[in-house]
């Protein structure tokens, strides 16, 4: 299982080694380093990705002149008071290991044995919080401009990307609301309410759909795109079967199924930042089932190991999240129940070892929240504020009704 250890990086101090599964949760509160978290995994992820697909050059290129702490600071706009020399980062994915030991060394990336043969294409996507800007700045894809490539322009890139699908024959109906329908018209992005069957300009959406459409559209494109021919070029194709040939003069199944796996995405990668913004609690809960459903029905296309991850502050996230480990485990308890198959969504069926969930302490440090005892999500930190409304609250009634 890959797994990653972030140490005295902005506010975290020691993540601890924290396995990657398919559904992660990290919880913490403002500024406690969850959008840290997020960006150095999915840029350890892409690093990954970026040598599985690359040739021989790609490990060169990024272990000399300190370009992998440059471009990661660069890309997802990280200030150099984030690291110190006691900054570390340890990474072991599917395919390499990545070591950086302080900011001062170049990183360390090392092939595993198998990475030949295990190698393969996946789809990433950071979906950032700001992601209601193409929402509500008209043209932003024409008027954002950044003096070198970040997470926010590459955003806007993929957004430009995902929507084109979705034309007035082919609309998106969006999964948090019943009555709405995206649309490009032309570059233009409209929502159609079904039930007036009447457009609008996204621009004048509200500002829940203006958050939530652009994720639903994200979502619904890039994990449809598992299975499917990834974006190669005739040059990186040429290079990619003379490293083969170069080695054998005839090509074996076992190099055609490598060439395949890079051909295609096997897999899809989502990041999100905090998927409740300006949304209503059921129509947060309907959201957060749509991402697990989208990345379930994603994996048989590939080869399974897709993921999802979510920085969030929303107790109806959680509990979402929690019904469907509870799910997992009264399937694993009964699995030949016929009352179970009437309540369970089978299309959106992880197995319990599939989810995770992290809360950031005030000291930096990573603690588990899934309780072992009840295999749950811990939502106590979430809930500070119930002790205080019930001190409060009785307090008040003392006076109101108690004795003088």
């Amino acid at each position: 299982m890959a797994t990653i250890q972030i140490k005295n990086i902005g506010p975290i101090t020691d993540t601890g080694i924290i396995p990657l599964t398919s559904v992660m949760l990290v919880i913490g509160k403002q500024s406690s380093g969850k959008s840290t978290f997020l960006k150095i995994l999915c840029f350890c992820r892409w690093m990954e990705k970026l040598i599985m697909v690359s040739d021989e050059e790609a490990i060169s290129q990024y272990t000399h002149n300190l370009k992998f702490l440059k471009s990661m600071k660069q890309f997802h706009r990280f200030n150099d008071s984030y690291f110190s020399s006691a900054s570390s980062i340890r990474y072991e994915g599917d395919t390499i290991t990545i070591t950086m030991e302080n900011i001062l060394s170049d990183v360390k990336i090392l092939r595993k044995p198998e990475f030949e043969t295990v190698r393969y294409n996946t789809k990433l996507s950071f979906i950032p919080s700001e992601r209601n800007l193409v929402s509500v700045i008209r043209n932003i894809d024409q008027s954002y401009r950044s003096a070198e490539s970040d997470v926010l322009f590459n955003y806007i890139f993929e957004w430009g990307e995902a929507k084109d699908s979705y034309t007035a024959e082919h609309p998106k109906r969006l999964s948090f609301t019943d009555n709405i329908e995206y649309i490009n018209d032309g570059g233009n992005d409209l929502v159609r309410l079904i039930n007036e069957n009447k457009m609008i300009p996204a621009y004048y959406a509200s500002s829940g759909v203006q958050s939530a459409m652009p994720l639903d559209v994200m979502v619904d494109y890039f994990t449809g795109l598992v299975g499917k021919n990834a974006s190669v070029s005739k040059h990186d194709l040429a290079n990619t079967l003379a490293r083969y040939l170069g080695k054998d003069k005839e090509l074996t199944n076992e190099m055609l199924k490598s060439i395949s796996n890079k051909m295609k995405y096997q897999s899809v990668q989502l990041f999100i930042e905090e998927p409740e913004q300006n949304l209503y609690p059921d129509s947060q809960r309907n959201l957060t089932i749509n991402l697990v459903c989208a990345l379930k029905q994603a994996m048989p296309k590939g080869r399974g190991d897709s993921m999802l991850v979510m920085t969030t502050h929303s107790p109806y996230i959680l509990s979402t999240l929690n019904v469907l480990i509870a799910e997992a485990y009264a399937m694993d308890a009964k699995p030949k129940s016929d009352k179970l198959r009437n309540i369970v969504n089978k299309e959106c069926l992880f197995p319990l070892s599939a989810y995770s969930a992290y809360y950031i302490q005030e000291d930096g440090k990573f603690a588990d929240i899934i309780d072992k005892d009840i295999t749950m999500i811990s939502g106590n930190e979430l809930d500070g504020v119930s002790d205080w409304v019930d001190d409060k609250i009785a307090r008040i009634n003392a006076v109101l009704y108690g004795e003088d």
